[in-house]
């Protein structure tokens, strides 16, 4: 045990590959566990957070979560997803966006020839992936149509975000940033995750209802 709380966890995360289909559902599993287990906890009133776009779109159904739950946060042994780390912006956040957070970014729903530079399966797979996760996480079928509503939002949320916090203006030139940060990239497939899930959101929408 190393300080209040924290333990080592070993494992690596599949990123920026995909998650098997016998794994995949756990990442909702693993995002329904940290909800449960966190709404027994209230937070001092003093609490300070770490500002973060996730938590900025308010919500309705505040819990605390992890806040940037892609896969290169979560790792575990054997391609199963054991557990969160980079905890630094966890927080209150409305319990949906954070799904479809999580789903977005561990069905990995992002355009087809970024699908094929990862070596990601194809649409339909991905959609599945999104189902297992929501499956995973026992989201009721009544809530679904709402999620599948929101995944091209956060992702055009999280486009944003990226823009705000690089200084992105009219006058801008660099592709990365000092840091080495590939900002027109990050940028871009956020933007283009968007595009692809609205044109396919029929397709999802089927698939996590059926």
């Amino acid at each position: 045990m190393v300080g209040d709380g924290y333990s080592f966890v070993p494992g690596e995360s599949p990123h920026p590959h995909a998650w098997s289909d016998e794994a995949v559902g756990a990442v909702g599993m693993l995002l329904r566990g940290l909800h449960d287990a966190a709404a027994t906890f209230t937070p001092p009133a003093d609490a300070a957070w770490q500002r973060n776009w996730l938590r900025d779109l308010g919500g309705d159904d505040i819990v605390i979560g992890h806040c940037d739950p892609g896969p290169w946060n979560i790792v575990g042994e054997h391609g199963r997803p054991d557990a969160f780390i980079d905890w630094e912006f966890a927080g209150p956040v409305d319990r949906l966006w954070e799904l479809a957070e999580t789903v977005w970014l561990n069905a990995q729903l992002v355009d087809d020839d970024v699908a094929d530079m990862q070596g990601l399966p194809g649409p339909l797979t991905r959609a599945r992936h999104a189902r297992a996760i929501v499956d995973g996480y026992g989201l009721p079928r009544a809530a679904r149509d709402d999620l599948v509503d929101r995944l091209a939002d956060v992702a055009i949320h999280s486009a944003r975000h990226e823009a705000v916090a690089a200084g992105v203006t009219v006058d801008s030139t660099a592709a990365i940033a000092d840091n080495g940060y590939p900002v027109l990239w990050g940028i871009t497939w956020r933007a283009r995750s968007a595009s692809w899930i609205a044109r396919n959101r029929k397709m999802i929408r089927r698939v996590l209802l059926e």
